[in-house]
């Protein structure tokens, strides 16, 4: 199964393969910022600091979004990922 590692505190979290990070977070007491759940406020902003290959690619919104809240190549929202192998995510502020 894929494991989800949160950076900040090095906890980890072994999920099914297709799991959403959003849905995972909020019925399990993760610790992660979430506004809008919807890839439009940018609250979620992310880096995948290992594992970026092992979630769906952005869609053209997600990529709108990052790209107007934050300046992190490669930065993720993270209610727009499903986990289909192992990551570690980095909230950035």
């Amino acid at each position: 199964m894929p494991k989800i590692t949160i950076a900040a505190n090095g906890q980890t979290y072994e999920v099914p393969e297709g799991t959403s990070f959003l849905e995972y977070c909020q019925a399990n007491d993760v610790t992660h910022n979430f506004g809008c759940t919807v890839g439009s406020c940018g609250t979620c902003v992310c880096a995948l600091d290992e594992g970026a290959e092992n979630v769906d690619p952005p869609s053209e919104d997600e990529v709108e979004t990052v790209e107007m809240c934050s300046g992190v190549e490669g930065a993720r929202l993270g209610c727009q990922l499903k986990v289909n192998g192992d990551i570690t995510v980095r909230m950035l502020d």
